[in-house]
């Protein structure tokens, strides 16, 4: 969806996604963007009337809500929900993919979680250690209480992964509404966030982790953020793999569908939306 609202003429969307400068919580200082870097991301900001970025994490962190809303209280929250099992899934698949989990088969990584969380400091813990949580990815329901708290109704939108696949362009045509942009304009629809897997490894930590050599010599050699950042996604493309997630075992999914089941519940409850169907036996 970010490049889809990136492409609306009213819409800028800062180019690096994943930021996160308003999770302090996940992010220590020696590893938060920092300020200069995360509003450099704006400087191309033209006429446009939407100026947003995109953060993942900022519904996982306990502090973004109201550091989002101490910086910008009329800010527009856009929040994109799916099948709690399709995203646990699909969370694995791209942590192991960042270099982030080293247990490839998803069950085991999931049975992990309560081992891990006994070796994790809740007091310190940053992203690194909050993702391998798994279960926590996916609490909805509180995540959205928190930016409730702070935002308005009718500054919160939900949208909903179902609707996107029964009718993508209404889906987005809606969310032009909600920003109060034109609503006639529509982008080319193509297919994003195909499952992903590094060629080698070795050069994903490396682009993850560039020795402070190559990011001095980079400087030289590519004088600005904007020209850096597309090498480095050009090199990251070329280290990737496009390939269909395998499906879970039945007997893995029944078991995670009926863990998952309250939270659909509550989530229901909260957004006034009948969600029982992400956990009937139909998804079995």
């Amino acid at each position: 969806m970010d490049s889809y609202l990136a492409a609306h003429p009213e819409i800028f969307m800062a180019k690096s996604k994943e930021s996160h400068y308003f999770a302090d919580d996940l992010y220590p200082p020696d590893i938060r963007c920092p300020r200069s870097r995360y509003f450099g991301f704006f400087e191309s900001v033209t006429t446009e009337k939407i100026v947003g970025e995109s953060s993942v994490f900022y519904m996982l962190s306990q502090t973004a809500a109201k550091r989002i809303h101490a910086h910008q209280p009329d800010s527009k929250i856009l929040f994109m929900l799916r099948d709690p099992m399709e995203v646990i899934v699909s969370h694995h698949s791209q942590i192991v993919f960042e270099g982030l989990e080293t247990e490839k088969d998803f069950s085991k990584a999931l049975a992990l979680e309560h081992e891990r969380r006994a070796t994790h400091d809740n007091k310190h813990i940053t992203y690194r250690e909050r993702v391998l949580h798994y279960r926590d990815i996916v609490r909805f329901s509180e995540q959205i209480e928190r930016f409730m708290a702070v935002f308005p109704p009718n500054q919160l939108h939900f949208v909903f992964y179902d609707d996107v696949r029964e009718d993508l362009p209404g889906t987005y045509a809606g969310i032009l509404r909600f920003l109060g942009v034109d609503d006639s304009f529509q982008p080319e629809f193509t297919v994003k966030n195909a499952n992903k897997e590094l060629r080698s490894k070795r050069f994903g930590a490396f682009l993850r982790e560039t020795p402070d050599w190559v990011t001095a010599l980079s400087r030289v050699i590519l004088p600005t953020e904007g020209l850096r950042y597309k090498a480095r996604m050009k090199l990251k493309r070329i280290n990737t793999s496009f390939k269909p997630r395998p499906p879970l075992p039945v007997d893995l999914r029944y078991s995670l569908m009926q863990e998952l089941q309250p939270e659909v519940t509550r989530l229901s409850k909260l957004l006034d939306r009948d969600l029982s169907h992400w956990c009937t036996s139909e998804k079995l």
